[in-house]
């Protein structure tokens, strides 16, 4: 997130995660004078930790109850759950006044969802009775970088600057068109958004009228490392290979078969699946990756192949692969440990995704607030 704010020049004050590990990353690459390690909840009752008035605060908040692969407990979960400690923390922000402009959530898809899509409504309700206007985007990263990774961004401004930046949904008018804005670009608000609006209307929804198109110029092949020699022990054995091409269906045993005939390299990844019980590898060609996961079990890592001149091999994509997929500069710091690196980096958001909605919206938003505010001051002037 503070790369991609990076883009213009946005100053970080305050960081925290419960997470030794990235901790550790990010002093490494930032320094320590603002990261708090430690459980968020602890910072709800104690005003004194986050700084006061600053104009934007972002929170990835925990996908475990919300995605498919958890247990879909939703925000009643444990750990996606926090996010009630985030609001609670500019709940007691705004008694004092001292409360952010602008807020951008991130989470997966299975947001809009969640317990029949009513914790995504329960989030813009708070949000609401805080006083803001909400919209919500779904950006991929494949737009950006050659990772498929579908991400929702709920994005909160504050009533009185919300008119200069947002469209405001007039629920007195049947004719304004508020809902065109939907219709002209679906690839930033799919029909789980607009039934998300449609389920309740009386809630403090906006519309932020901006505009996605593809920027990706580099596929898979771009973000190889190729100075991984060809007996270098990150690449499988002939057993394991065997293996893994064992557990693929015959179409994709077909697919690599196809790729290795080539005179040229050629690359896709891996995700270990179960389909109907049994463990399959499931082989992607199309120049993306799968989207990235943090390591916790050996199915969450993804397996690259590399096929080509009759042969092919394969080993999993490395945690500067993992980095460049998720658009990072290659002069980030990356723990040594490999399990760690694929940490940082499978948890983390696409940095071009955060430019794109930093450039787009963040620092308009901002722009727009010097305005007002400089406005303020000189009627007070006069």
């Amino acid at each position: 997130m503070r790369e991609g704010l990076a883009i213009d020049a946005w100053e970080c004050v305050w960081a925290n995660d419960i997470s030794q590990d990235k901790k550790d990353t990010y002093v490494e690459n930032y320094g320590d004078s603002h990261f708090w390690l430690g459980d968020i909840w602890d910072v709800v009752n104690d005003e004194n930790i986050v700084p006061n008035d600053a104009f934007l605060y972002t929170a990835s908040f925990p996908c475990t109850d919300l995605s498919v692969a958890g247990a879909r407990a939703g925000l009643a979960g444990k750990e996606s759950g926090t996010l009630e400690a985030f609001l609670s923390i500019v709940e007691n922000k705004k008694k004092s006044n001292s409360h952010p402009k602008i807020i951008q959530l991130e989470n997966v898809k299975g947001f809009l969802t969640s317990h029949k899509g009513q914790d995504v409504l329960n989030t813009v309700r708070r949000l609401s009775e805080l006083d803001y206007y909400v919209d919500i985007v779904e950006i991929d990263a494949s737009y950006f970088t050659p990772q498929s990774r579908p991400r929702v961004f709920v994005i909160a401004v504050e009533k009185s600057l919300a008119p200069s930046v947002m469209k405001i949904k007039d629920n007195q008018n049947i004719l304004d068109n508020w809902w065109a804005i939907f219709e002209e670009q679906p690839e930033l608000r799919s029909s789980k958004i607009k039934n998300a609006v449609l389920n309740d209307e009386s809630l403090n929804w906006a519309l932020f009228d901006i505009k996605l198109q593809n920027q990706r110029e580099m596929d898979l092949a771009d973000i190889i490392e190729t100075e991984i020699e060809p007996d270098s022990k990150h690449w499988w054995s002939a057993e394991r290979k065997e293996h893994i091409f064992n557990q693929m269906s015959p179409a994709h045993q077909e697919k690599l078969i196809a790729m290795t005939s080539q005179d040229h390299f050629s690359y896709g990844t891996v995700f270990r699946r179960m389909r109907k019980g049994q463990s399959m590898a499931e082989l992607r060609t199309d120049g993306l990756a799968g989207c990235l996961r943090t390591p916790r079990g050996g199915s969450s890592k993804q397996i690259l192949i590399q096929a080509g001149f009759n042969d092919w091999s394969v080993r999993l994509v490395s945690p500067r692969e993992y980095a460049r997929l998720q658009g990072v500069r290659d002069d980030f710091l990356l723990p040594e440990n490999q399990n760690k690196g694929f940490f940082a980096m499978g948890d983390a958001v696409c940095v071009p995704v955060i430019e794109f909605l930093t450039k787009e919206i963040i620092t308009p938003t901002y722009k727009a607030w010097c305005n007002s505010a400089s406005n303020k001051s000189l009627k007070q002037d006069k």
